[in-house]
């Protein structure tokens, strides 16, 4: 008996699909798979076509439904829920990620990818023993495992454990001479201990086995910066936009080489559109705003901070708690004269032990309390800076003009003999001193004209 015209229609469908997709029109396959699934909706495994359709096409959350839907349609089928967990991962919700990884291992023990992404999973979420166990438990199940020796590498290394993580990823290597992004790690963690030479190696291999794969030309381009090799490292960064010309991530670090080597209207135009492509990532928008400043735009500066403040408030910024970085967006804030910003930001970021012992930070929040004209709170800021480095030269000199503008000369003259004691010479502090002499003597002028006009 012939099939209904319903079903042969969208058989036909459904290989046209399948042809648009290996010629790149992803459009028309989508839409031909629409249709299909319209006229035969129990058909799992269009749904899971359409799924990766639809994450070629960049629409991730859209996909991950579609994997969702083709693993109830397909009971027993482990490959629908190891899509859905990959789709929820590269989303970073991991806990959804775990339940269909978990599925995906239920379903067919010895899957390695399902087993790889239970372990992430349960890394990301802050579960390290469990992530262990998993993988002990994969090492049970699956013949050959190098995605989940691969996974496994990234919980050593977030114990500190560097060398048992290098011997997991050259293990999946020798498993697995194609597995993408584990060279990568293995040149990173090559280029920590200094060797340099191997990790260029790596990288030129990974490239040459993934000429397609933007992370790996990114990450190449991030050790040729490390060992300042600018012009090499722009390169990389430009075979990356090549292959997409939509990466954000290749865009900022272009714009920053450029901003480094001082060529601002490239810097301008390549972070202007890492900002565009990824409003959520910080980074660029930062670099354009000392892009912007360096150009003397000073009120577009100011207002691309205040965004940056407004999207990322400081409060919750835990990029913060690096002392070099925080020092450097405190700086910008103020040049662009923004200091009660750069008070904000630089008091937020003492929550972090790091920051709250950092001289520099401190000092950065002593200056910019002072220019916000909160004098209190600069003095504040700069008791707290000679605590925990009583030889620093800023906390004195800081504490000694405070006084003098309130007056208070006898605290000046204390606080310019501590710099003194330990800055010998220094012009700054004898100057102080003369200003303080100075006034003195018109308090002292001042309150003898007042005894001879009361004695008048």
């Amino acid at each position: 008996m012939s099939p209904p015209p319903d079903d042969e229609r969208a058989q036909h469908l459904a290989e046209k699909a399948r042809e648009h997709f290996h010629r790149g029109r992803l459009k028309d396959a989508e839409a031909c798979l629409r249709e299909a699934i319209e006229l035969e909706p129990e058909q799992g495994a269009w749904r899971m076509h359409l799924g990766i359709t639809l994450q070629a096409l960049g629409r991730t959350d859209e996909a991950l439904r579609c994997f969702e839907l083709a693993s109830r349609r397909s009971p027993d089928q482990p490959e629908p829920r190891l899509a859905a967990a990959v789709a929820a991962a590269s989303l970073e919700r991991w806990a959804l990620a775990l339940k269909w990884a978990e599925d995906a291992c239920r379903c067919k023990p010895d899957l390695d990818g399902a087993w790889a992404c239970r372990i992430e999973s349960l890394r990301r979420l802050g579960r390290r023993e469990d992530a262990s166990l998993a993988f002990y438990m994969s090492q049970q199940q699956v013949e050959h495992g190098p995605a989940s020796l691969q996974a496994m590498a990234e919980v050593l290394l977030e114990e500190g454990k560097a060398d048992r993580a290098a011997w997991c990823l050259r293990e999946a290597l020798r498993l697995e001479p194609a597995l993408a992004r584990a060279r990568i790690r293995l040149a990173q963690l090559a280029a920590d201990s200094g060797q340099s030479h191997r990790a260029i190696e790596l990288l030129t291999e990974e490239v040459r086995k993934h000429p397609g794969d933007v992370t790996a030309w990114l990450a190449f381009g991030d050790l040729l910066v490390r060992l300042r090799r600018a012009p090499e490292a722009a390169e990389k960064y430009r075979r990356a936009i090549e292959l997409d010309p939509d990466s954000a991530a290749a865009r900022g670090r272009l714009g920053a080489l450029a901003l480094a080597a001082r060529r601002l209207d490239e810097a301008c135009a390549e972070l202007e559109m890492a900002v565009r492509l990824d409003e959520r990532n910080p980074g660029p928008r930062l670099e354009l705003a000392h892009a912007r400043l360096e150009r003397g735009e000073i009120a577009e500066a100011a207002r691309l901070l205040e965004v940056h403040a407004e999207r990322t408030p400081p409060e919750q910024d835990d990029r913060l708690q690096n002392p070099q970085a925080t020092a450097s967006l405190g700086e910008l804030m103020l040049r662009a004269g923004r200091p009660a910003l750069a008070a904000r930001t630089l008091s937020a970021s003492l929550r972090f032990p790091a920051c709250a012992r950092d001289a520099v930070v401190l000092r950065k929040l002593a200056l910019s309390r002072y220019r916000a004209g909160d004098l209190p709170a600069g003095d504040e800021a700069s008791r707290r800076l000679h605590r925990l480095h009583p030889t620093d030269r800023a906390a004195a000199y800081n504490l000694a003009l405070s006084s003098l503008q309130r007056d208070h000369l006898d605290e000046a003259a204390t606080w310019i003999r501590t710099g003194l004691g330990t800055h010998r010479g220094d012009g700054g502090f004898r100057r102080l001193w003369i200003r303080l002499w100075l006034r003195r003597a018109a308090n002292l002028f001042r309150r003898d004209r007042r005894r001879a006009a009361r004695s008048d």
